[in-house]
């Protein structure tokens, strides 16, 4: 009888090797933590995020110019159209990014017809689908460089993980998630062409990755660089060449020249620039062929940004100095790589305090550890030296850019370096042994990227309270009824509510009809057919009875009551040498006559104190007010004459007091008043003129108490 073989002890190292044994484990482990993120958040109806924050801004202007992508206007990228004065609609064209991004967003929003809230659900469903698809080809390219899918996996989690990819994750742009997913589409082209030489496929990925987003040359330049240098290397080494200086030189250059990095330099240049080409092509026949080159908005978007011509550097230039962007840069650095289950909060770049202080002093190190790390892996260095450096690449062009700088989801483009660092710890854990610690890694990876997830989503989520989603949903409601009301026409749009108050959201809920702003009537040839306001006109019939939140009227109707209701309204409760304020059922208006652009230019702050606190909204803060500060440039009306009107609505709740008036930023950033008034609409005696007091007085017949001073009740 043959003996049965020893028993393998079920012990844990036994286990972890079973683990290794399965090939099929870690990809099921990524999809499967990837699949949390459309779990966690159950609102992607809106716009989401903070109000008036980068997830709204972002997204809605993406969504305005997806949504205004057709061959009615021969595919040209544009924010609005508003009307000129001959009739033709002139567009506010935003071309400076490749149309892939947007096509496709066009194409997942298409089904849903009228249904606002249906599309935004679809782009931000999308860009997950590219979170996820990006993560999906981190891990192809490292499983290609480590071999091993332990390491891919847990290396692409722990990248993933930080706060920059999570918060950003289903924001509705192109430079945001889709560029991370066209900059990992290339680098896998790239490990594929370093193992196998399928130059074809790289190039082609290239192609299709430019389409998305122009953060492909920041990877593009360090490889070829690379590439060309390890080129010519190998070319001093070949023995086959006499070395005569003329002849070597000669060599070198036809060596380089036919090299496959000089080509693939120059098919993604030739298809860039196409690509730009047909940008400012649409631009100059949108703007009717009336701006010559140098002053189409995306030439000058491009020298803004690469710091050629940069209004920022000009006017701001002490904004950026080196040390402040180097500050900044380690900053986003850091913050890739800290997990945001071990995050105690989102660092704000601009705060000043120890937690800043220590993202970049991580910053530093690991960049310094990436770089240095680099020179003990032998297989693939120039391939993850690229990854590292593509996102310093990115960043250096861009220092004196008015978008680079404030634009703080640039932070995603570190994600090189953090993906680098991770592999190359991984790696060395190996080469000392350490497998098995390697497949635990991972498994706490997988949690640590849920609960990340989960964290963010609580983070994102923090002010969409039930009183906030339900405004929300009723001012949906409210513009799909303006939109089918006004059928195309012209629309001024005036005094939203403050979680409206958004140009770039305005933009998408009325795309495809001209778009005005108060301070752009200028004119009566260029007056709208209607107008959107949040501010009833009380005494004048609306054209959309049933709304809630924004409701329209025939703009020569609403000009002409409110003309009225001003001559009719006697003493203004406020005069000031700047605006005079009377105050109309729920409304305040604001009326300078003879204004110029300096008296709009500058902004209102206004505050509603109300009678029982209790009746803030939760997005009001705990302050005891309810912030309403404002620009002209949305509650704003400048007539033809030269008379400017300001349009406010009032919540709805009691207030006891309100304090408005305007305010201006000196040179040095400090804020300066220039008129402040007050308000008390619960006390009308305070605010009344003698006359309306004497036929208060009146009305009241004999007093009640007569002395010294005779008693009435009113």
């Amino acid at each position: 009888m043959t003996p049965l073989p020893p028993k393998t002890p079920n012990t844990f190292a036994n286990k972890l090797a079973s683990l290794q044994s399965r090939a099929w484990l870690p990809p099921v482990l990524l999809l499967l933590a990837l699949s949390s993120l459309f779990l966690f958040d159950g609102s992607r109806g809106h716009f989401g995020g903070r109000i008036g924050g980068i997830h709204e801004q972002l997204s809605a202007k993406n969504m305005a110019i997806a949504e205004n992508l057709s061959i009615d206007h021969h595919f040209v990228m544009f924010i609005r159209q508003f009307p000129e004065r001959d009739g033709d609609p002139t567009l506010n064209v935003y071309s400076r990014f490749p149309i892939g991004s947007y096509a496709l967003i066009r194409l997942a929003t298409l089904p849903f017809g009228d249904n606002l809230s249906a599309k935004i659900y679809a782009a931000r469903m999308l860009m997950l689908l590219f979170f996820a698809a990006a993560a999906v080809l981190a891990y192809l390219s490292l499983r290609r460089i480590a071999s091993s899918r332990w390491i891919a996996l847990t290396a692409t989690l722990l990248a993933f993980s930080s706060a920059y990819p999570l918060y950003y994750s289903d924001v509705i742009s192109s430079e945001g998630i889709i560029d991370v997913f066209a900059v990992l589409l290339v680098f896998h082209g790239m490990a594929v062409f370093e193992q196998e030489g399928r130059f074809r496929q790289l190039a082609v990925k290239t192609c299709a990755a430019l389409l998305l987003g122009w953060h492909v040359y920041a990877l593009l330049l360090p490889f070829v660089a690379f590439g060309l240098m390890r080129q010519l290397a190998k070319t001093r080494l070949d023995g086959s060449v006499p070395l005569i200086a003329l002849r070597q030189i000669k060599h070198t250059a036809r060596s380089l020249l036919r090299s496959r990095y000089t080509t693939l330099s120059v098919v993604a240049l030739a298809f860039g620039i196409s690509m730009l080409t047909l940008n400012f092509t649409n631009e100059y026949f949108a703007l009717n062929r009336e701006t010559s080159l140098t002053e189409l908005p995306s030439f000058r978007s491009m020298l803004n940004r690469t710091g050629v011509d940069s209004p920022f550097a000009e006017n701001y230039g002490h904004y950026l100095p080196w040390d402040v962007f180097l500050e900044r840069q380690f900053h986003r650095v850091g913050a890739m790589h800290l997990p945001y289950a071990f995050s105690p909060s989102f660092v704000d770049h601009d705060n000043k305090d120890v937690m800043l202080r220590l993202f970049v002093m991580l910053g530093i190190a690991v960049s310094a550890s990436s770089l240095i790390g680099l020179l003990f892996v032998r297989r693939y260095t120039m391939l993850l030296a690229s990854l590292a450096l593509s996102g310093f690449c990115w960043a250096l062009p861009m220092r004196h850019s008015t978008a680079f700088a404030s634009h703080h989801f640039e932070g995603l483009f570190y994600i090189g370096v953090t993906l680098t660092l991770f592999s190359i710890i991984l790696l060395c854990m190996r080469r000392l042994g350490g497998e098995r610690l390697v497949a635990a890694l991972s498994v706490a990876a997988l949690l640590i990227f849920a609960f990340s997830a989960l964290r963010m989503s609580q983070l994102i989520n923090s002010n969409r309270t039930a009183e906030l989603a339900e405004l929300r949903e009723a001012a949906v409601d409210d513009f799909e009824v303006i939109r089918n009301t006004t059928d195309g026409k012209a629309i001024l749009i005036n005094s939203m509510p403050e979680f409206l108050n958004s140009a770039e959201v305005i933009y998408y809920y009325f795309s495809g009809r001209p778009i005005l702003h108060g301070s752009e009537v200028a004119s009566p040839e260029r007056s709208p057919d209607f107008i959107a306001t949040g501010a009833r006109a009380p005494g004048l019939a609306s054209l959309t009875p049933q709304n809630q939140i924004a409701f329209l009227y025939e703009w020569n109707d609403y000009h002409r009551h409110i003309t009225e209701t001003i001559e009719k309204a006697g003493e203004p409760l406020i005069r000031s040498d700047f605006f005079d304020v009377y105050l109309n059922g729920n409304s305040l208006i604001y009326v300078k006559d003879d204004c110029s652009l300096n008296d709009t230019d500058v902004g209102f702050f206004l505050a509603a104190y109300p009678v029982n606190e209790s009746d803030l909204p939760v997005w009001a803060g705990q302050r005891g007010f309810q912030n309403l500060d404002f620009p002209f440039f949305y509650n704003g009306i400048r007539q033809g004459d030269g008379r400017c009107i300001a349009i406010t609505p009032l919540p709805d709740y009691a207030i006891a007091r309100i304090s408005t008036g305007q305010y201006t930023r000196g040179a040095d950033g400090s804020t300066q008043r220039l008129w402040r008034g007050e308000i008390f609409p619960s006390n009308p005696l305070i605010n009344a003129g003698m006359e309306q007091i004497n036929e208060i007085i009146a009305q009241a017949g004999a007093p009640l108490i007569r002395s010294d001073f005779d008693v009435y009740l009113n």
